[in-house]
């Protein structure tokens, strides 16, 4: 069974059962705090205490959501496209003509990997824990909120968007596993004599995929709003 980042489980934990708006909430703070003073450019700068205690406490409320979340630790190894990233990030940071050790961009990439990683771990738990029903109508309630202020904003319905797109980070890593492990049972073996094809093919596949699923999630919504 192919493993889905970011998917709904179902579940009693403490986070579970916390309404959805507060958790979305909660996300978007963790977030903007965890990035904040990304323009930071020297390795003094980057490695300042104040930067380094504020990355520590965003990794501390993260793994507290974690437990909160009752995953397993397991889980965390999905998190593993993180280190690739931040690996690619941190050499492109890296790169110079001429040639030379940039500390700076040493210091800047190993800082984007780890609040990468804190941002991912709390999207994980959270998503883990908020359907996309949850989801859809927490975004609701804020539009709704907003739209006593500035009445035009419930006509166009931008929360509809809002979750679809929130809802469609899972179907993309779940939809990429199908892929490619349905390309992986069809070469039999012999899938790795031509990376680029295969990949190419891979990717196109994923393409259609998504944008069938996504017109098929954008009507069921349509129609499950129409019903409510």
């Amino acid at each position: 069974m192919a493993v889905s980042l970011f998917m709904y489980r179902r579940g009693n934990s403490l986070l579970h059962r916390i309404p959805a708006v507060i958790k979305l909430a909660v996300l978007f703070v963790l977030c903007l705090a965890t990035f904040w003073d990304g323009t930071a450019a020297s390795a003094g700068e980057i490695l300042s205490a104040p930067v380094l205690v504020r990355t520590a406490a965003c990794l501390l409320a993260a793994a507290v959501l974690f437990v909160l979340s009752g995953a397993h630790l397991s889980s965390v190894r999905q998190l593993g496209f993180v280190l690739v990233l931040g690996i690619f990030v941190t050499v492109m940071r890296m790169l110079h003509i001429p040639m030379y050790f940039d500390t700076d961009g040493l210091a800047w990439g190993i800082l984007y990997t780890a609040r990468f990683f804190i941002t991912s771990l709390a999207a994980q738990v959270i998503f883990e824990t908020t359907s996309s029903l949850e989801i859809k109508e927490a975004v609701e309630l804020c539009q709704n909120g907003i739209a006593v202020i500035f009445p035009p904003l419930k006509k166009w319905n931008p929360a509809l968007a809002i979750s679809l797109a929130i809802n469609f980070i899972p179907d993309v890593f779940e939809t990429w596993n199908r892929v490619t492990l349905a390309a992986r049972a069809r070469a039999g073996g012999k899938g790795g004599r031509n990376v680029i094809r295969t990949f190419t093919q891979e990717f196109s596949a994923l393409f259609s995929c998504l944008l069938h699923h996504a017109e098929t999630k954008r009507k069921s919504m349509l129609n499950r709003g129409a019903l409510d």
